[in-house]
């Protein structure tokens, strides 16, 4: 699928639902990746008005502000992200809001170390998501590289909120899981709720 035509998707499932928090996220990552900034800072605040705690959604509108040439209220909105995120152990949006801001000149928010280091030290299974020494999965999810990766980098507590999640995605989008652009659009939204 194209990008335009999934702009359009997006486009019309937002406008149907506009509870809809996934169809304005993948709407605004969408336009900010075609570099149409000021459309990406629309779908991106709707999103934020569904879910105020939606950690990438504010890192791509950090990113998208930034484009815009409205540095200070990027830089406000990522400040507060950063400490949201990190209370809330969402990494990965965290980490990649500090570098933004890094390279943009600006120190980020000090934040005290999560990682369990006793844990790492002792060789016990830290997940990349959460950084928490807590019990790995067994067994891959599903079969190929991606479920390996899974199973190498997530614990089971992330793993039992992604699948809370990917219900939500399946609903959200109307899946039809037999075709290929309903499984793209499902891992993109695991890779980008994981970070793997």
């Amino acid at each position: 699928m194209e990008n335009e035509d999934k702009i359009n998707l997006f486009r019309n499932m937002a406008e149907a639902d506009p509870s809809n928090e996934l169809a304005h996220f993948s709407l605004g990552k969408l336009y900010k990746e075609a570099g149409r900034f000021e459309e990406a800072e629309t779908s991106l605040k709707n999103c934020l008005e569904v879910n105020q705690e939606h950690s990438v959604a504010r890192q791509f509108l950090g990113e998208s502000l930034l484009e815009l040439g409205r540095k200070t209220e990027a830089i406000e909105l990522l400040e507060a992200s950063i400490l949201m995120a990190h209370e809330r152990g969402e990494f990965m949006p965290r980490d990649a809001m500090s570098a933004l801001l890094s390279d943009h000149g600006i120190e980020p928010p000090d934040l005290a170390a999560e990682e369990d280091t006793e844990a790492i030290e002792a060789g016990a299974f830290v997940c990349k998501r959460c950084r928490k020494a807590r019990p790995g999965l067994e067994d891959a999810p599903f079969s190929g590289e991606l479920g390996a990766r899974v199973q190498e980098d997530i614990c089971v507590d992330c793993w039992k909120e992604w699948m809370a999640m990917s219900i939500k995605v399946i609903n959200e989008f109307r899946l039809n899981m037999a075709t290929p652009e309903a499984n793209d659009i499902y891992e993109s939204n695991l890779r980008e709720f994981l970070g793997v």
